[in-house]
């Protein structure tokens, strides 16, 4: 089962103004902030890290931010909005996410099974634990999101075998 990575460990709580529903939210762009937590210029940067993946590589990353998963689990509605969203070639199922839910106080990295076969669970697991919570349970989201994407796209860009690799 792809993405079987998330975290349990405890993040500082925001209040925040936005409706709180547990469909899964439309897709915007690589960034999708629905707890408007980010500036228009930490979307971007982010966005880059997502852009520059996919032009090396092929592979796609979106980050997903919101106020809770409601009843669901993240590891359920993660899955559900890799689903919705179609992150990911046809084909090759490279799509990655990572998905914050604020006052849930839950991060997860969820796989498509394609990324799945070299970037494992347990990496999942360490990129959150040591490059995403020390600035998360701080409430640093910007920072962790970024720590978490930048370790991401790395290793996706050194993994990814070079079958999988498409030529842009």
């Amino acid at each position: 089962m792809p993405g079987l990575s998330s975290c349990q460990k405890s993040m500082q709580p925001v209040q925040t103004e936005v409706r709180v529903s547990t469909e899964i939210p439309e897709l915007k762009g690589r960034v999708n902030d629905y707890a408007g937590l980010l500036s228009s210029d930490e979307i971007n940067e982010l966005s880059e890290i997502s852009s520059t993946l996919e032009e090396r590589t092929g592979a796609q990353l979106v980050i997903l931010i919101v106020p809770t998963t409601g009843d669901q689990s993240i590891e359920d509605y993660s899955l559900a909005v890799m689903q919705a969203w179609k992150i990911g070639r046809a084909g090759y199922d490279d799509g990655s996410a990572i998905v914050l839910a604020i006052q849930d106080r839950r991060v997860r990295i969820e796989l498509g099974y394609g990324t799945n076969t070299f970037f494992t669970n347990d990496m999942a697991q360490t990129v959150i634990d040591s490059f995403m919570m020390p600035s998360l349970i701080r409430g640093r989201y910007f920072e962790g999101l970024l720590n978490g994407a930048l370790e991401m796209a790395s290793i996706i860009e050194e993994k990814t075998p070079s079958n999988l690799l498409e030529p842009l």
